[in-house]
């Protein structure tokens, strides 16, 4: 059949559906054998809209269904009249293209919802300002008021841009590749946690100061900085944070680990998600975006690593990561 090559499944039949040849495709996607050659396909696949599509009842000659043998697979079903007397019936299999569009109704609905509520506090907050028997002092604190849901929007922005840039790029620009100072960066890291802990937090530090890495520091400067930065989040007043960086067998290790209120196993598989939040209020009060790991696990796969975490509900967390020795430069003794 002209079709084998056809990633398709295309059935070649009669009218009446009387099959007369199909290619391997459809064998894989409408489970055809051999011993199907001469067979109804209405009769082999007994589904109503399929028996309507061959017999033209229709308007569109197309229809969608579960595929006969996986009822977890979706087949675009498509009728061809290609001579008087032959009908080409072809079964796409778009099961990931429908998982893919959920899940971008998915993406900008979650999007719509995270800045509904920053949006509809700053409208609150300008429309008390129109009120002509404010005071100046009144107008300025409203006015000041501004400014958190303002960053909120932003750092939820940023958060996107940087996220569609990395899942539309999986691999790194040799470009940007150098060498990161990692200990340096862990520094500056700590004292921007140690703005957002605000002493609440004692955040200790061991590094080793001369293990270094090859890498895009900006992005590596985002994951191990959403790792801290969750720690402080998520950590109750006066607790410790970890923050070491040292060579292992493996390769170069991150970690940060935490004493605060853990995660539950059944969250662990789903914690790099876009917008998954455990607590989702107490999440959007701590500042979070809800795509800190999701970002997290971009970075560390671009850098051919990954996210490891080990977690006990109620004791804290341990984030953690291992680069190969290709990315890791040697340690000078």
């Amino acid at each position: 059949m002209a079709t084998e090559a056809l990633p398709d499944g295309a059935v070649l039949m009669t009218p009446a559906g009387v099959i007369e040849t199909f290619n391997g495709a459809a064998q894989r996607l409408l489970g055809l054998s051999g011993d199907d050659h001469g067979e109804n396909l209405g009769v082999l696949i007994r589904h109503p809209d399929l028996a309507a599509l061959i017999n033209g009842e229709l308007e569109e000659d197309l229809i969608e269904i579960a595929a006969p043998n996986d009822e977890d697979r979706r087949l675009e079903i498509r009728r061809i009249a290609v001579e008087a007397d032959r009908i080409l019936i072809l079964a796409r299999d778009v099961t990931q293209l429908n998982r893919l569009l959920t899940m971008r109704q998915d993406f900008i609905a979650n999007v719509s919802h995270e800045l509904r509520t920053p949006l509809t506090v700053i409208m609150g907050y300008l429309e008390a300002t129109e009120d002509p028997s404010l005071d100046p002092a009144t107008l300025r604190e409203l006015l000041g008021k501004l400014l958190s849901p303002a960053q909120r929007m932003r750092a939820l922005v940023d958060d996107l841009l940087l996220l569609t840039r990395l899942e539309s790029s999986p691999a790194l620009d040799p470009d940007q590749i150098g060498e990161v100072n990692v200990p340096n960066l862990v520094q500056r890291i700590v004292d921007d946690a140690s703005q957002l802990s605000d002493g609440r937090h004692r955040i200790n530090v061991n590094v080793d100061t001369q293990l270094r890495l090859r890498g895009v520091e900006s992005e590596l400067h985002s994951a191990f900085g959403n790792l801290v930065a969750n720690a402080v989040r998520y950590s109750p007043e006066g607790g410790d944070i970890d923050v070491r960086w040292y060579h292992t067998d493996a390769g170069a290790r991150f970690e940060v680990e935490d004493h605060g209120v853990g995660i539950q196993p059944e969250h662990l598989s789903r914690i790099t998600e876009r917008f998954y939040r455990i607590d989702l209020a107490g999440s959007r009060v701590r500042g979070g975006t809800g795509l800190g790991l999701s970002i997290v696990k971009h970075v560390l796969k671009r850098h051919d690593s990954g996210l490891a975490v080990r977690s006990e509900f109620g004791r804290g967390s341990r984030f953690y990561c291992v680069f190969p020795p290709q990315f890791s430069l040697p340690v000078s003794r």
